[in-house]
């Protein structure tokens, strides 16, 4: 799938549809799905076993209610935890997605329950085996090119790249921040190497610092490097990224990107 050349941002569904379910279940991804995202976007960490699952946090309380981390867990252990436990829409009066059975899903099992659609893969782990096991389920279930793999490790996505090098990936913290420091000095210019990465996925500010702007857009396209902004939820911000050409919105409310393109004709 390519990255760039589109008339409108990708909709890339943050952990699902993540806004009106729990966050990476089996229910958050198959609602995302049939709003018609184009990329389901979501994390992965190693259990215990050494199974990779989905799951932001590098604790259980924030989502489940319980205590300890995924990587202390067995995958059976993990499956028993109660993952809609603390989904609330109404700023917890209540929790509707308690004891319906959402539990972990392992990475694997997402690959089987959508095989046409497209991932976008963050590692979460800072352990050495990670990009190794990743690469090989990734081949195990034939989805080299229908993945996007970043991390926020530096080390984890050069590794990954090694292994995967037809795979498409995202540029790591140092990648994105040299690319920012020479567009904001005005020595883009020097940025002459070829880069291993398809796409940027950042904020759209950084602390003080604007990341996103038309400047930046146009020096990626022109490199054909894809921008895609995270995690944007508000109306306004997205009809402001659509304007300036971005190449996909990560978002908890994919209904309301979806909408918004239609109302423009972009869909």
């Amino acid at each position: 799938m390519k990255l760039t050349g589109y008339n409108r941002p990708l909709i890339m569904a943050h952990r699902g549809d993540s806004a009106a379910a729990p966050e990476n279940t089996l229910l958050s991804l198959r609602r995302a799905v049939e709003i018609g995202v184009d990329f389901l976007e979501t994390d992965v960490r190693l259990t215990k076993d050494n199974e990779f699952v989905l799951f932001h946090d590098d604790t259980l309380e924030r989502t489940t209610g319980d205590s300890g981390t995924i990587r202390d867990k067995t995958l059976e252990e993990l499956k028993q935890i109660d993952l809609g436990y603390n989904f609330t829409l109404d700023d917890g009066k209540t929790f509707p997605c308690r004891g319906q059975g959402h539990t972990i899903v392992t990475l694997g099992e997402a690959f089987d329950a959508f095989p046409e659609m497209m991932f976008n893969i963050d590692i979460k782990d800072k352990e050495r085996i990670a990009p190794d096991r990743l690469a090989i389920l990734i081949n195990h279930y034939d989805r080299e090119s229908s993945v996007l793999v970043g991390s926020f490790h530096d080390v984890q996505a050069y590794t990954f790249r090694k292994i995967m090098a037809n795979t498409m990936t995202s540029a790591c913290p140092s990648e994105v921040t040299r690319f920012v420091f020479a567009l904001k000095m005005r020595v883009l210019g020097l940025f002459t190497r070829k880069c291993q990465y398809e796409a940027f996925q950042v904020p759209m500010k950084y602390g003080r610092i604007q990341v996103v702007d038309e400047r930046f857009v146009k020096a990626a396209h022109d490199r054909d490097i894809a921008v895609h902004v995270w995690t944007i939820n508000d109306r306004v911000e997205m009809e402001h990224l659509i304007d300036l050409g971005v190449d996909g919105i990560f978002t908890d409310e994919p209904m309301l990107l979806r909408n918004i393109l239609l109302e423009k004709g972009l869909l």
